[in-house]
């Protein structure tokens, strides 16, 4: 993918900072104009050209290239609080984020694992899920930032039966499949071998599962994780879902790292981001490459304009993914 294909689908404008993007442009030598707005234009899209709002005003001579910064942390949350304002307003039909980092957040002072759930709380809604997209398999976790000697505390029967109602939800609304098939991985090794390795799939999970089955859901398991993503059958099914972080994500991004796209589920607007993170240690080189970027952005247009997303007095999308 190019960076010409964003605007086969959409009309892009960034929030950021203007300093800190001019003094970037520069630093790298790119050939881009940067337009300055202070609200969305209708026209004025194309590539080359980078409509920007500006949502701070950051010291740009004064920032370090890998070097968190309080500054950068309160200016990230600006520019996601500003764009979910213009999608709350429906200025905006999509947004895709770029990495953050989670240490310059915690420096700004905000106690906050990252993106997802301030989007959640910006939202105001309870209940969210990260689901990624790749080329064989959509993943969604029921745990995500934990340390893992806290992940088992969090596998309980509500959350659970949280998950699969987000999971099929957005199965059938953002890629119209009804009634999706769905995979459950066990937590412990060979799932808990009938609660040898481990209890939570026999206390938590199977219970869960049949709930799931009697209210109409296609779901089975929970399966061995160990051999899931190697069965034959595994592409059969529309959604997998993994207990923990690692444990979806090592054979996703193992498939197919640069095609992976997060999208977030129970929020109400479309949100994708990349599957990785700020890579500070290369911040400033010019190496990284921007095609996962791309992909999420291409991603969030398309189901933007899936007619589900649409009410009668919305009409077709005319509006830009941030």
């Amino acid at each position: 993918m190019t960076s010409a294909e964003i605007f086969q689908v959409c009309r892009p404008i960034v929030f950021g900072d203007e300093g800190v993007l001019s003094k970037e442009a520069r630093h790298m030598g790119l050939e881009i104009s940067i337009q300055s707005v202070g609200s969305i234009p209708e026209e004025g899209y194309e590539p080359g050209k980078v409509v920007l709002l500006p949502s701070s005003r950051l010291k740009a001579d004064s920032l370090t290239y890998g070097q968190p910064d309080p500054s950068c942390g309160e200016a990230m949350v600006r520019f996601v609080e500003e764009a979910v304002r213009q999608l709350r307003e429906g200025r905006l039909d999509a947004l895709t984020t770029c990495p953050i980092n989670k240490h310059a957040l915690q420096k700004a002072g905000y106690p906050i694992p990252g993106h997802t759930e301030l989007l959640a709380h910006l939202a105001g809604v309870s209940e969210v899920a990260m689901m990624f997209i790749g080329p064989k398999w959509r993943v969604v976790l029921v745990t995500t930032h934990l340390p893992l000697r806290e992940v088992p505390k969090r596998i309980t029967r509500d959350r659970l039966r949280s998950i699969f109602q987000l999971a099929h939800e957005g199965i059938e609304r953002y890629f119209g499949i009804e009634r999706p098939r769905m995979a459950v991985l066990g937590l412990n090794p060979h799932a808990g071998e009938e609660g040898v390795l481990g209890e939570e799939e026999e206390r938590e999970i199977l219970p869960a599962i049949v709930e799931a089955k009697a209210f109409g859901f296609q779901i089975e398991g929970p399966f061995p994780s160990d051999s899931f993503f190697g069965r034959p059958d595994s592409q059969a099914f529309e959604v997998v879902i993994a207990m923990y972080h690692d444990q979806g994500l090592i054979p996703v991004k193992m498939d197919g790292f640069k095609d992976l796209v997060h999208l977030t589920l129970g929020l109400p607007f479309v949100r994708t981001s990349v599957p990785h993170g700020t890579a500070y240690d290369i911040a400033g080189k010019g190496v990284a490459d921007p095609s996962g970027l791309i992909r999420a952005i291409v991603m969030a247009a398309r189901l933007s304009q899936r007619k589900e997303w649409q009410t009668e007095s919305e009409g077709p999308p005319s509006k830009a993914p941030s």
